[in-house]
């Protein structure tokens, strides 16, 4: 019975060393090459068996077993807590998995989803302790068996806490796990598997063990059968071939020239006119030259071009087909996915992505914002006008991931007030939306706030009287909030002139607080009749301004909160209705 190569998710928190691992593995260099080191799509990567013997050889032997599955396939799933529906797609389709931990962190939120994603799917999987080499005093090598015990005590000693401090972290969550070399039943017990993928320590063990358990625990799952099925994982656009399908080929074969049915929403029967595959230990998502094949037989990551792929959406079910009646046939037999993206007309943020994976990831991320409408592909003028159609302009702002704008694009948006923030990561994205909210909120508040009488309290200073009236001219001193020329004063209740100037030192201001003593120039009043020296004075405060300082407390000043305090209680023993 023919084995295909079983596929393995990588998942974990976010910088534990998902990619970095693989790396080692592969010997490139990804992680270096992604955008603020965090993987941002599902990537694919093929391990033949002839690179697992030559790395792993010595320790199979050791666990007695020759490898007779055709090599292993790595998925490469996003870290962040943002991409549970990528790595849920990942998960779907997994034979097995790698639950990556820093030793020295521990698990952390993103561990603890991956961990339900995994339970709820029912993958098997292994948990990868990654960052051993930075373990206080320890010496690196390249086999973990062979190197740990030649370490001192005290660092042996350092190691076997961090590892069963981890440990204890999955037996809370009901998960046994122990040193893979310790585990007497791998149906019980989840093997830990200690590496560094800096120093490439431990990666042989890891092969060997990921390799072993495949061959004993899934052998009727890996058994090849009929047809290919599969499943996109990205759609994306390429120069001089249009839209192409990353896929994942889980069952069976698929040649070229074949017919494929592609489920989910856009449920359609196309042409294979072309199938590449990355070269051996590369990144799907990376690489630039593909093998042009023939044939392809699972389990493989192929990119596939054809005919009227513009409306497939990433998760969809594809099966191949010898002719066009059997394909369609299939169609029919498909689960419909849910359609990702979102065209709606409520109040809410624009969104858009280079592909629908990265655009799942991006509702996901932007979920406790209300979204109006969310796309793959370009920013439009369309997409400009739909924004700007926002009443609230919190919302009048486009969130574009992987898709910057062209020149033309970004001056129509200018010019129609419209922000669009651009980023290459998306939870770097969402706190830049975050950020430009909360300025755009203090900017409207400040705007509402334009011309609105605040609350201050001043004191007339006996012996500064410069001039009884047209203006009165006197020394006064702010006991409380904040004075500006034009507002209006009352004398307990009562009208007490318009401000007219202030003069700090000799030089007009536009504005005096708390503890400051200043000349003030009031019209309307004459010293001496009604209002005299040491009198205190409130500004005026009308009904509708005194509702927008309520409002918007937060720019208030703790003495110009007690102030307003005051005047309020002034107002309503002149009018108990008063206020709110």
């Amino acid at each position: 019975m023919a084995l295909r190569q079983p596929i393995i998710a990588t998942l974990g928190h976010v910088d534990h060393g998902k990619t970095s691992l693989l790396d080692g593995i592969r010997g490139t260099a990804i992680a270096q090459g992604e955008a603020g080191g965090i993987t941002q799509a599902i990537g694919t990567t093929e391990i033949p068996a002839e690179t697992i013997r030559k790395v792993a050889g010595p320790v199979m032997e050791k666990f007695h077993f020759s490898l007779n599955i055709p090599g292993l396939l790595f998925i490469d799933t996003p870290g962040h807590e943002a991409f549970s529906t990528l790595r849920k797609r990942g998960g779907s389709i997994s034979d097995l998995a790698m639950l990556v931990v820093d030793i020295n962190d521990g698990m952390m939120p993103q561990t603890e989803e991956s961990l339900n994603i995994l339970k709820n799917s029912r993958v098997p999987f292994v948990v990868v302790m990654t960052k051993i080499d930075r373990i206080e005093g320890w010496k690196p090598a390249q086999s973990f068996l062979e190197n740990v015990s030649s370490q001192k005590e005290d660092v042996i000693g350092k190691f076997e806490e961090s590892f069963y401090r981890v440990a204890e972290q999955f037996l809370a969550h009901g998960i046994t796990v122990d040193r893979f070399d310790r585990v007497q039943d791998f149906t019980k017990t989840v093997a830990g598997i200690p590496v560094s993928a800096k120093t490439g320590e431990g990666l042989p063990e890891l092969l060997a063990i990921l390799s072993g358990l495949s061959q004993q625990f899934l052998k009727d799952r890996l058994a090849v059968t009929g047809r290919a099925r599969g499943t996109v994982m990205e759609v994306k656009d390429v120069t001089g071939m249009g839209t192409t399908i990353d896929t994942i080929i889980y069952d069976g074969s698929i040649s070229k020239g074949e017919y494929l049915a592609i489920g989910g929403t856009s449920r359609t029967v196309t042409k294979i006119r072309t199938l590449m595959l990355p070269q051996p230990m590369r990144d799907i998502r990376t690489e630039k030259k593909f093998r042009y094949v023939d044939e392809v037989h699972a389990a493989s990551g192929v990119k596939i071009a054809a005919p009227n792929l513009d409306n497939v959406k990433a998760g969809s079910p594809i099966a191949s087909a010898k002719t066009q009646e059997e394909a369609k046939t299939l169609l029919e037999s498909m689960d419909k996915a849910e359609d990702v993206e979102i065209r709606g007309e409520v109040e809410g943020i624009i969104l858009r992505a280079d592909t629908i994976g990265s655009l799942e990831a991006m509702i996901n991320v932007f979920s406790k914002y209300p979204i109006k409408e969310a796309l793959a592909g370009n920013v439009t003028r369309e997409s400009i006008i739909k924004a700007g159609g926002n009443a609230d302009p919190k919302f009048r702002v486009i969130a574009s991931f992987n898709v910057k704008p062209s020149e033309e694009i970004t001056t129509f948006a200018k010019d129609q007030g419209i922000t669009i923030l651009v980023s290459d990561v998306i939870y770097r994205l969402e706190e830049e939306y975050g950020k430009w909210q909360k300025a755009k909120e203090e900017e409207l508040k400040k705007a509402e706030l334009e011309g609105v009488s605040r609350a201050g309290k001043l004191r007339l200073i006996p012996g500064f009287v410069f001039r009884a009236s047209n203006p009165a001219v006197v020394g006064c001193e702010i006991l409380g909030g904040i004075i500006k020329p034009g507002f209006h004063l009352q004398k307990e209740g009562k009208p007490a002139g318009r401000i007219k100037q202030i003069e700090n030192q000799g030089e007009s201001v536009q504005e005096a607080k708390i503890a400051e003593k200043v000349a003030v120039s009031i019209d309307g009043i004459q010293i001496g009749r009604g209002i005299k020296e040491n009198d205190i004075l409130y500004t005026e405060i009308s009904e509708a301004d005194y509702r927008k300082l309520i409002k918007h407390m937060s720019f208030m000043s703790e003495s110009e909160k007690t102030v307003l305090k005051e005047i309020e209680e002034i107002k309503r023993k002149e009018k108990p209705v008063w206020g709110l």
